[in-house]
């Protein structure tokens, strides 16, 4: 009867422990035993896919006593319960905040610990866009359509005027791009489809070109130099093409592409200042003259003579006639028969002191030496240029005059020398035209003007 009785004990109390090891294993302990467990051997995956399954009915996150700063290394793992992703950290908890996690921003709601995620967040008066995957967006960005600028803590960039290493741009106060045409006080301003400031390019709006300057600003009332060209915009900005236009007294012409265009149809406009009577051998400083009025000035030729021209007369020793270099000075009296004439040297002199006077930065300077291409360059920017040729049409010559300069050299004398402004060179017709102190506007064939303007050492003067 002992035996049989404590047999049947001892069955059921295996049938019990049996029992007992049968029944699931309550969350605790299981929690409990993953503790235990090496991190190697359990996935992201499956942590994250117990949490969502092992969630409570109420969902309530577990609250961290601290907060994890910045600079303070952040472990722990994403879980994502009922749609919602949280960070539970290492020692226990959720993270809440800003909180940076293997070089990337996250920010986690203080009230549920809940990751932000496709959303503007609004922190300490700064704004911040969290991607749909969590991280803070940085960089140049394009949210909800319109592109964004965020800095390296996700910072949405201030509304205002930014350098980022491709050029210039403006945030607007929604944070968005400035593109197409911007005004800012009486300032207009051109950004492309990208947002970059243009500079120093022309655009096209509405069938009209207009100029942005190196300082973005429009140009308006203003030559436009561009690409070895000159281009005018009127008060709008808007360039000026297939026209004439009188800016500052001078006539211009533009071609259909806005060039200036200097041809024999349509010369530089240079002003015709008379030299005679007053200056009856002065068309040096009279030509002079048309140059300094073609730039906005007002004074007379007779002034420019009398005040600003550097003269020198003839002196006489042993029998022998001493004079000075004609480059540096008129030589006699230009207001009567006994002057002779001067070149570059005294007209740069005169122009510069009288310029000088006015304040000007626009200063005479010699290009002698120019040739056919280079003196179409310079009308082609608009330049006219002051040359020396002889009366008319009289042949280049010496005179028979001699006389000893200051250094003991013998100086022979051009028999006649004529100085007028060149206004354009027409190859095609074979012409030049020229502003003529002695007759006004006159043409000249240009293979007469380019013999007689080598003989003469191609002495040429200009003002910019």
């Amino acid at each position: 009867m002992k035996n049989t009785w404590c047999r049947k004990f001892f069955c059921l109390t295996l049938a019990f422990s049996l029992l007992i090891q049968a029944l699931p294993v309550s969350a605790s302990a299981i929690e409990e035993t993953a503790a235990d467990q090496p991190a190697a051997r359990i996935s992201d995956d499956l942590l994250i896919h117990w949490e969502e399954e092992t969630s409570s009915d109420t969902d309530e996150p577990e609250q961290t006593e601290e907060s994890e700063t910045d600079s303070e290394p952040v472990e722990g793992r994403f879980v994502t319960s009922r749609g919602i992703t949280r960070f539970r950290l290492k020692g226990g908890g959720y993270a809440a905040g800003m909180l940076e996690i293997e070089g990337q921003r996250y920010y986690f709601y203080e009230e549920d610990n809940r990751m932000a995620e496709a959303e503007w967040i609004s922190l300490d008066g700064r704004s911040y866009y969290a991607s749909e995957e969590g991280p803070l967006l940085t960089g140049r960005q394009v949210v909800d359509g319109k592109v964004c600028y965020f800095d390296e803590d996700g910072a949405l960039w201030v509304p205002g005027w930014h350098q980022p290493e491709q050029g210039w741009i403006l945030l607007q106060d929604d944070g968005s791009l400035a593109t197409g045409w911007y005004q800012e006080g009486d300032i207009w301003y051109y950004f492309d489809e990208e947002g970059y400031m243009l500079s120093n390019d022309w655009v096209q709006s509405q069938g009209k070109w207009y100029y942005l300057k190196e300082s973005g600003k429009m140009a308006a009332s203003e030559w436009v130099s561009w690409k070895d060209n000159w281009y005018y915009v009127n008060q709008y900005g808007i360039m000026q093409a297939g026209t004439t236009l009188t800016i500052n007294g001078r006539k211009w012409y533009f071609d259909q592409y806005g060039r200036l265009s200097v041809t024999s149809d349509h010369p530089i406009d240079v002003p015709f200042v008379k030299q005679a009577p007053a200056l009856p051998n002065g068309c040096e400083i009279t030509a002079l003259t048309e140059l300094i009025q073609f730039y906005g000035f007002s004074v007379s030729h007779t002034t420019m003579s009398a005040k600003y021209l550097p003269r020198a007369k003839f002196s006489w020793s042993g029998g022998k006639m001493y004079g000075p270099d004609p480059y540096d000075y008129f030589v006699g009296n230009p207001e009567d028969n006994t002057g002779w004439y001067c070149l570059e040297g005294a007209i740069m002199t005169a122009a510069n002191r009288y310029l000088s006077e006015q304040g000007s930065a626009l200063r005479a300077e010699s290009v002698s030496g120019a040739d056919l291409a280079e003196l179409k360059e310079y009308l082609r920017q608009g330049i006219p240029v002051m040359v020396w040729m002889t009366p008319g049409l009289q042949p280049f010559g010496y005179s028979s005059v001699r006389w000893i300069l200051p250094d003991g050299s013998i100086y022979k004398p051009y028999i006649g020398t004529h100085a007028l402004v060149l206004t354009s060179i027409n190859e095609e017709k074979g012409i030049a035209t020229f502003s003529d102190p002695a007759r006004g506007k006159t043409t000249q064939k240009l293979s007469f003007f380019l013999n007689i303007y080598r003989q003469m050492g191609r002495r040429a003067v200009i003002i910019r």
